[in-house]
C-alpha cells in the first residue's frame, strides 16, 4: 500500500481546504473475494487483500481524518464505520478473511469511540446485514437457489434497503445520536439475534 497513506491523507487535507471544516466521517469499504473462504483454503495473498480492502483501509481513514476533526473549532464530529453482522456470529460458510476484518473494525471501533470519548468525537461502527443493491443481488443471481435458502434464516424474510442503510448512517452522524459512541449499530434484520428453524 505504499502510496495510497499519503493520497488518504492529501484527500483530507483537500477536502478541508476547500469546505473549511469535517464534520462526519463515513468509511464505506467493502470487498469480498471470491478465493476468501475457510481459513484452511484461503491463500495468504488473498487474506491480505481483503484485510487491506476492509480494515487497513479504515485505519488509515480514521488516522489521516479524525486529527481534522480534533481541531476543528470547535472540535468534534462522528466517524461511522462500515462492518458486517459475520463480525458478531460465527459461521461455517462465511468468508472468513471478510469475517475476521470486520470484527477488526469493529474493535477498532471501540477502541477509538473510548480514546476519544472526551474529546467530542464519536466512534460508532454499522453491522450491516443484506442490503439490496445490484452487487448483492448479482452475487445470489450466480446462484440460483440460494436466495431462497437464505430468506429462510432471515427473521423479516427480505434484503433491508439503501433507504433504510442511509436512516441509519444520517442518524449516527447527527446530534441525535450524540450520547452513542464505542458501539455496532446492527443494521440486519435480526439476523444475529435469531435461530430460525424452517417450517
Amino acid at each position: 500500500m505504499g502510496g495510497i497513506p499519503g493520497g488518504v491523507q492529501a484527500m483530507y487535507d483537500d477536502v478541508v481546504d476547500r469546505y473549511g471544516r469535517l464534520d462526519v466521517i463515513y468509511n464505506n469499504m467493502g470487498l469480498m473475494n471470491r478465493g476468501d473462504r475457510s481459513v484452511l483454503d484461503t491463500s495468504l495473498q488473498t487474506w491480505r487483500t481483503v484485510h487491506d480492502a476492509n480494515l487497513t483501509s479504515i485505519f488509515l481513514s480514521c488516522k489521516h481524518g479524525i486529527p481534522h476533526l480534533l481541531n476543528t473549532e470547535p472540535s468534534g464530529g462522528s466517524v461511522i464505520n462500515s462492518a458486517s453482522f459475520l463480525a458478531a456470529v460465527g459461521s461455517a460458510t462465511a468468508p472468513m478473511a471478510y469475517a475476521a476484518a470486520k470484527a477488526g473494525v469493529v474493535q477498532l471501533t471501540r477502541d477509538l469511540g473510548v480514546h476519544l470519548a472526551r474529546s467530542k468525537v464519536r466512534v460508532n461502527a454499522v453491522l450491516f446485514g443484506p442490503i439490496e443493491t445490484p452487487d448483492q443481488r448479482a452475487v445470489f443471481d450466480r446462484n440460483p437457489g440460494a436466495l431462497e435458502k437464505r430468506l429462510v434464516h432471515w427473521p423479516m424474510g427480505r434484503f433491508g434497503t439503501l433507504e433504510e442503510a442511509s436512516g441509519t448512517i444520517a442518524f449516527l452522524a447527527s446530534d441525535d445520536s450524540g450520547f452513542i459512541t464505542a458501539t455496532a449499530v446492527p443494521l440486519d434484520g435480526g439476523i444475529t439475534e435469531a435461530f430460525t428453524v424452517p417450517e
